[in-house]
């Protein structure tokens, strides 16, 4: 049938549940109190309702919430307030700015903007739109750039009114984006880039809505879509995703009505510039599409049996091009000869990222399949679980090999230190793909670490959802320190910022599922708030592009961080600890001592301090090549350090606690098997909370992008 999905797995997939239904069980039927389930809201200004779905955590977050002050009285409004990041339709637009835009960005008064448009030059508007090109267009390439550098000369030579509607509306996008990037990038970009004509930009949100308008009273194009679709990137940057996700309704039916969902290979009509253009736009907003539906909670509207286009890297049917390179009138051909050179030969190579992307987001669709359908259709199918476990494992185990590919070049050896290959990745971008292996991770486990039972089930749960959260604030908070490090950044400002608005939703998840595993026993309460700390570094750092958002979810970590404090009568932990060698403690310098690899000291220091001394990092082992003993050396070796990191007041160390880790803790073994099962090391926050505010009043503040929280 025509519907087949790209990998030709879904039809036996659907088998293999429908056959398991001995082992599947409906959730109903095993429907617990705490089966994560959506949560509906009534405004009672409006009269109206709305949404949000057990897939953004928003069941997680109330289950958090209830776990930390059972015992406090909620006030309904307060309650029905709660949100996920990105929830714009619940951000109040009362004295809401009059533009996005600070005053130091942009030209605002008429006879400024007169005289630079009249000297714009084709140099000013590439370097206003670098950080798009820099940052955006290599994980999702939907616009062909060589046309929008033709774009930018028709600017300089003609003027932008030289440009049709749906032409200005994404040279507006592609710069309102790149201004917004700015504000995370280090200050003398700022400083030495002339200000942007305010014409050229997005003013205030409702301009950038009211110019889809067009979209609905014209025929369906590829150009129009390329501009729909750059309008909901500018609103998801700004996190802005109620908005993006209803702009995404449209666009995914555009894409039907165009036929992007069919393999463009297939159909002799397209040209091989044509075909690669489509599917560059179909899986851009593939993702686009899945990374809302999971951020909100709502139903998949692109589902995978729908679609049999193939990736870029992996097409599996019979090339049917055409043999004419003529583009015809779309947006893509208006000035493909002039500029066909850098974009338009076949080269898969370079569309690797959004492939790794999309197929990323294929699993996060499986997930909310399963986890997060109507409550009368969920199956609880162990095998289904599996697949999908084993899908993660397999696109993680491809994707380390994109990201490092010189783990696979043996001539690789030859090269000096610090010199990338030329096809290498930006920090930003592996970033973002090792987040999304962690996050897949979490969506999969989180709903099962809810379940109210007590078993091992839970219990592995919750260990893989610790190891993934503690892995995503780990990448994240060495991205920030290692380019600080790099480029001598005082205010945490970078030149790989942390653009991808998903991180701030990883970090905040992360958090919560570190306190909540810390107040149930299954997690160290101290290094629970040490890494508590380190998400509030991170969202912070991410505020610094002036959205409302992070800043929120960064007061809701340090609310939560106090109540269990208060529970457990101690003190947030804003660096290692070094009063006394708990097993935390020693676990963590014994890491030290041997790995040497990582300036794991440096890493503890603030993000957000003016300069800070870093720690002195240990000196690494030295091991040896071919020398017997060697091994034996540098443990030694690696002990002595650690007699000099511990602190001050411990002249004498326990011996057992200088041994190599695999007999440090031979004592603990029954303890740390045991452990999320033992009732008796649990914190259940009951209780002793009588100053504990409401962590996720996030609503009542207006929301204006030029805010910095």
């Amino acid at each position: 049938m025509d519907s087949a999905s790209p990998d030709g797995r879904e039809p036996s997939r659907k088998r293999r549940r429908q056959s398991s239904s001995v082992s599947a069980m409906r959730s109903s039927d095993t429907a617990s109190p705490h089966t994560e389930l959506g949560h509906m809201r009534s405004d009672d200004i409006t009269g109206s309702t709305s949404f949000v779905g057990s897939g953004s955590g928003i069941a997680f977050v109330q289950t958090v919430r209830s776990a930390l002050a059972r015992n406090m009285s909620w006030d309904n409004n307060v309650f029905d307030s709660e949100m996920v990041p990105g929830e714009d339709d619940h951000i109040t637009t009362r004295n809401s700015p009059d533009s996005l835009w600070h005053g130091d960005e942009v030209l605002t008064s008429a006879e400024e903007q007169d005289r630079s448009l009249a000297s714009i030059s084709f140099e000013d508007l590439v370097y206003w739109s670098q950080s798009y090109f820099n940052i955006w267009h290599a994980p999702f390439p939907f616009l062909h750039a060589p046309s929008i550098l033709g774009l930018f000369e028709t600017i300089s030579s003609r003027g932008f009114s030289a440009l049709n509607d749906i032409e200005k509306t994404i040279v507006r996008s592609v710069l309102s984006i790149s201004v917004a990037d700015r504000r995370q990038m280090p200050g003398d970009l700022q400083n030495n880039t002339p200000r942007v004509p305010s014409s050229l930009l997005f003013s205030t949100v409702d301009e950038a809505i009211s110019n889809i308008s067009p979209l609905l009273v014209h025929l369906s194009t590829l150009s129009g879509l390329q501009a729909a679709v750059s309008i909901q990137v500018f609103l998801i940057s700004i996190l802005r995703l109620n908005t993006a996700s209803r702009f995404g309704g449209l666009i995914v039916r555009i894409a039907f009505h165009l036929g992007l969902h069919r393999c463009p290979s297939r159909y002799r009509q397209f040209s091989a510039a044509e075909a690669d253009i489509r599917r560059r736009l179909f899986w851009s907003i593939y993702s686009l599409e899945m990374f809302l539906a999971q951020s909100l909670g709502l139903p998949i509207t692109l589902k995978d049996e729908d679609v049999d286009v193939c990736f870029h890297d992996e097409e599996k049917h019979p090339v049917n091009h055409k043999d004419s390179q003529s583009i015809g009138q779309s947006f893509l051909g208006l000035h493909l000869q002039k500029f066909s050179a850098p974009d338009t030969h076949t080269d898969t190579g370079r569309f690797l990222l959004p492939s790794f992307l999309a197929r990323s987001s294929r699993i996060k669709g499986l997930i909310l399949e399963l986890r997060h359908k109507s409550i009368n259709h969920r199956v609880t199918d162990p095998d289904e679980v599996a697949h999908i476990d084993a899908e993660i494992s397999r696109w993680w185990n491809e994707v380390q090999d994109f990201i490092d590919p010189s783990a696979l070049d043996d001539d690789d050896i030859d090269r000096p230190v610090g010199q990338d290959s030329p096809d290498s990745l930006k920090p930003s971008h592996k970033l973002l793909l090792v987040v999304q292996k962690h996050e897949s991770v979490i969506l999969l486990n989180r709903p099962v670490i809810t379940s109210g039972n007590n078993t091992f089930v839970v219990g592995a749960a919750m260990q893989k959802c610790i190891s993934a959260s503690k892995a995503i604030i780990l990448r994240i908070f060495q991205h920030l320190q290692d380019c600080r490090r790099d480029e001598r950044s005082l205010d945490g400002r970078i030149l790989n910022p942390l653009f991808w608005p998903g991180f701030t939703w990883c970090i905040w998840m992360s958090g919560l599922i570190l306190l909540y595993a810390a107040s149930n026993g299954f997690y160290s309460v101290e290094a629970a708030q040490r890494e508590a700390t380190r998400c509030v570094k991170i969202l912070e750092n991410i505020s610094l592009r002036g959205i409302f958002w992070p800043g929120a979810c960064s007061a809701a970590i340090k609310d939560l961080q106090q109540a269990l404090n208060q529970k457990t009568g101690g003190e947030p932990s804003k660096d290692p600890p070094a009063d006394l060698p708990t097993r935390q403690q020693v676990i963590h310098k014994l890491r030290l001592g041997t790995s040497g690899a990582r300036d794991h000291l440096r890493t503890e220091s603030s993000l957000g301090g003016r300069g800070s001394t870093p720690a002195t990092s240990l000196p690494p082992p030295e091991f040896g090549r071919g020398v017997t003993g060697a091994h034996d050396g540098s443990q030694n070796a690696a002990m002595s350090n650690l007699m000099s990191a511990l602190p001050s007041g411990i002249e004498n160390p326990p011996t057992a606690q200088l041994q190599p880790p695999s007999s440090s803790f031979q004592e603990d073994a029954a303890f740390l098997q045991n452990w999320p099962a033992m009732n008796g090391q649990f914190y259940p926050m009951e209780d002793q909370f009588n100053d504990f505010g409401d962590i996720f009043q996030l609503m009542d503040v207006p929301y204006h992008l030029s805010e910095l929280t």
